[in-house]
């Protein structure tokens, strides 16, 4: 054995001593464990403990959250801070970005070309409006001028490609490359290379030339065997019959498909294709008018011709045609005069025959015109006033001179009234001019010369448009009113007939400028009631009655209150209950009111008392009465006087029997006299306006207060000399008044009052959030009091949010601060050290200056 040494027997003790232990750390707990560390937990005291709560935040981490938060803050608010005026982040705003290759089409394409063009465009204003696009467009990263066409020119001068010197000649022309060539001098080399040049360039022709040919060759054989391919694939393919499926994708692809129809028009271009088709059709009329060739004769005829000073007028007869120009010649009877003059001499028996065969003409169209409307109405003829206004006009329009006409020659002209309608008509500027226009014309076409008038200056084509259509509407009142002031027995029908044919344009009129045509037509009322206020005893005259009828027309009579409708409505009640009925116009003036006041009250079911009362004061006047008898009747009518007994007829008479039945005429409204028809007529109508005025307030509470005077002046109307028909009007018409005076009265009663409901009571259930004592509030203030005091404390919490992000921002600044002052501190004295380095160097050398002075 060997022996054991003194170390050995050492290591053996002390591996005996040596005792297996645990590693210690084996088992300790992690620092990230959610075991608590005593010394950060932070206690919550609570100052009052009540039972049956848990409190959750009677523990705390602060330094946990607070290092949390300031990890979060590093995140996010520091980030952002040293992000802060730094743009060094690219990004991709390309359209189509995340598609790959394949998927980018001609539309992303597009997409991007047209934004890149108008960013460019955004940058340079300048070429915004300019028409010379100066982009250069490529394809597949090449310009067009670039792409080679392709095109066989066969052009001799064309550029050859190498034409440059060659490397081999140039080393051997200029550098001395080639030493066989060195004995030969400059005038030889150049003539060999010119006849290498041309040999070459002859050879390329050839090979042009051999191509060519080739190509062609190959050309035509391609086309020989074209033919034959197109045989045999005949041939070999055979049609297959399609199938259903395929018949029906063949009908469906050439179904004819939806077309896209034209979009609506709005009033501004309706107007201005309407006024541009009239102005066609002008054009065409006048053209239809002359003949071919009249128009360019007529310009060679209007161009002034050279006459010199000694020109004696030799040829003045000799083309049979004398110029019409103003020159003082001597006519055939040896008077001075002009060429003019002697023309109308001449002609003005032939004007006047002319005139006479065109009014018969007139005449015949008129008749014609009115029998195929089938009109009663007399023909037009234009009364003597217009004749002599028209010939005042006509006179003064006229700068010519005239010969002395004989009166009895003036008396027989009458105005030719023109049958061409013109379709363009420029608005006249005053109203002579427009009652000038409209006599050149029938009744018939009159209101097509208004209508044409309105589409021609329709207030959609121009601004002031608007204008002109307002006085349009104020001439049509005006001649409205001159027709029916003065109208007589003899042209009433035809101003009546005017007054429907324009009564369309009127209401077209109105609607294009409601406000200011409706206070034209306000005023032209208040001007006429302001006249029936000087006389109010007296009916005022037939135009006013058309005014109340054209409103009538134009407005709507059923409005509670409307600006002209009500002023009608009154003035027509104080016209019925002041004026007092003398002749029979008047009678025929009230009638007509009273149906105008049924019409103005058909829909709302409103009436006038007034008309109740005259319709039982004209029952009162065909009552006959001795003169003792006194019949109580309300005014204006009277119970004593003549005038109680204008319709009275005998009761012994028979000679009313045989009058058939007839309605109120036009004439009746401008006659005087009252005829034995007309007290039928008057009493048949007066019964029938009866029976629809019952009818209109039969529903009314108390209409039978409004009957019973009607009813009571009817018992004491006797009938019998009257013929069958009124009979028959006077039973319904007192059937219907006694059963409407006979309706009983509903007695008034309160309104029945609903039971009052019981109330009914809920349990008052609270819900108590918390054991404050507060007072007692809704659910509501509950609710809003909840949200309020969440309301401060989320601002408090903001608020101190907003303080600790500042305060962290303030340190990230104090540290970048501190940074930078250390980084110039470490550089100051870095450059104090290089400095000192430098300055000892420089001693030193002055030092050993110094002493080799010394030596």
């Amino acid at each position: 054995m060997a022996k054991k040494t003194k170390n050995s027997v050492a290591d053996a003790v002390y591996a005996k001593k040596a005792v297996k232990k645990e590693n210690p750390f084996a088992t300790a707990t992690a620092a990230t464990s959610k075991k608590l560390n005593p010394f950060e937990v932070h206690m919550n005291k609570e100052k009052f403990q009540i039972l049956g709560r848990t409190c959750k935040h009677d523990k705390g981490l602060p330094g946990v959250s607070r290092a949390k938060a300031i990890k979060k803050r590093k995140e996010t608010l520091g980030q952002e801070f040293l992000r802060k005026d730094k743009t060094n982040k690219f990004k991709d705003r390309r359209i189509g970005k995340y598609l790959t290759g394949d998927q980018l089409n001609e539309e992303v394409m597009a997409a991007r070309f047209v934004a890149d063009k108008m960013e460019r465009m955004k940058q340079n204003k300048h070429s915004r409006f300019n028409l010379n696009d100066d982009e250069v467009l490529t394809h597949r990263g090449q310009t067009l001028e670039e792409i080679e066409q392709f095109r066989d020119d066969r052009s001799d001068d064309d550029a050859e490609e190498d034409d440059k010197l060659d490397a081999a000649f140039t080393e051997a022309a200029h550098f001395g490359g080639d030493e066989s060539a060195a004995a030969k001098d400059r005038k030889s080399a150049i003539e060999e290379m010119i006849a290498e040049q041309k040999k070459r360039k002859v050879e390329i022709a050839k090979e042009k030339d051999e191509l060519y040919d080739l190509t062609e060759k190959l050309d035509s054989n391609y086309k020989d065997l074209i033919s034959l391919v197109g045989k045999m694939s005949k041939n070999e393919m055979k049609k297959q019959e399609p199938d259903d499926y395929d018949r029906l994708t063949r009908e469906l692809i050439f179904e004819p498909r939806g077309v896209v129809s034209d979009k609506l028009i709005s009033e501004e271009d309706m107007a201005k294709k309407e006024k541009e088709r009239l102005e066609r059709l002008e054009n065409e009329r006048l053209r239809r008018m002359k003949a071919e060739g009249e128009e360019d004769d007529e310009e060679d005829n209007n161009k002034p011709k050279h006459r010199s000073a000694d020109d004696l007028d030799d040829g003045y007869f000799a083309n049979g045609v004398e110029e019409e120009d103003g020159t003082l010649v001597y006519t055939m009877d040896g008077q001075l005069g002009t060429n003019l003059n002697h023309d109308e001499d001449e002609s003005g028996e032939e004007e006047e025959d002319d005139d006479d065969e065109d009014e018969e003409g007139v005449e015949e169209e008129d008749d014609d015109d009115d029998e195929e409307e089938g009109d009663d109405l007399d023909d037009l003829k234009v009364t003597d006033s217009e004749g002599e206004d028209s010939e005042v006009d006509n006179e003064v329009k006229s700068d010519k001179p005239k010969k002395d006409t004989k009166p009895k020659e003036t008396t027989k002209k009458v105005n030719v009234q023109r049958t061409d309608l013109p379709f363009t008509i420029e608005m006249p500027k005053n109203y002579p001019e427009f009652v000038k226009l409209l006599n050149e014309y029938k009744l018939q076409d009159q209101p097509i010369i208004v209508e044409r008038l309105i589409k021609c200056n329709h207030p959609k084509l121009e601004g002031v448009n608007r204008e002109k259509v307002v006085k349009l509407f104020a001439f049509l009142l005006q001649l409205i009113n001159e027709k029916f002031s003065d109208a007589g027995a003899d042209d009433i029908r035809e101003h009546f007939q005017f007054l429907s044919l324009i009564m369309p344009h009127l209401f077209d009129l109105i609607h294009l400028n409601t406000e200011r045509m409706s206070n034209i037509l306000l005023d032209v009322i208040k001007e006429k009631y302001s006249e029936f206020k000087k006389n109010s005893k007296q009916y005022p005259s037939l135009e006013v009655l058309i005014y109340f009828k054209i409103v009538s027309n134009l407005c709507s009579t059923s409005d509670f209150r409307h600006p002209v409708a009500t002023p009608c409505y009154i003035f027509m009640q104080h016209i019925l209950s002041k004026a007092r009925v003398k002749s029979r116009q008047d009678i025929a003036m009230g009638l007509f009111l009273v149906s105008l006041c049924l019409e103005y009250g058909n829909i709302s079911k409103r009436f006038l008392p007034a008309a109740f009362n005259f319709l039982t004061g004209l029952i009162f006047l065909c009552i006959p009465k001795r003169p003792v008898e006194i019949i109580k009747v309300v005014p204006p009518f009277q119970s004593q006087g003549p005038l109680n007994r204008l319709l009275a007829i005998a009761t012994d008479s028979k000679e009313y029997k045989d009058i058939k039945e007839e309605p109120l005429n036009a004439e009746d409204l401008v006659t005087q006299l009252i005829s034995n028809d007309f007290k039928v007529r008057s009493l048949n109508q007066t019964l029938q306006l009866i029976q629809d005025a019952t009818t209109l307030v039969s529903e009314h509470v108390g209409s039978n207060f409004l009957v019973a005077p009607i009813f009571e002046m009817l018992d004491k109307l006797d009938v019998t000399p009257y013929p069958p028909y009124i009979k028959e009007n006077y039973e319904k018409t007192k059937t219907l008044l006694e059963t409407v005076v006979n309706k009983p009265l509903t007695k008034l009663v309160p309104p029945e009052k609903k039971p009052k409901a019981l109330r009914l009571l809920e349990p008052r259930i609270e819900t108590v959030y918390d054991d404050k004592r507060r007072p007692k509030l809704t659910k509501e203030k509950e609710e809003k009091v909840k949200l309020v005091h969440k309301i401060k404390r989320e601002t408090k919490g903001a608020i101190r949010e907003i303080r600790r992000d500042t305060e962290f921002l303030q340190k990230i600044r104090i540290q970048q601060q501190l940074q930078s002052d250390k980084e110039r501190r470490e550089k100051v004295k870095r450059i104090y050290a290089e400095a000192s380095l430098q300055q000892g160097e420089l001693n030193a050398l002055e030092r050993e200056k110094k002493k080799k002075k010394k030596f």
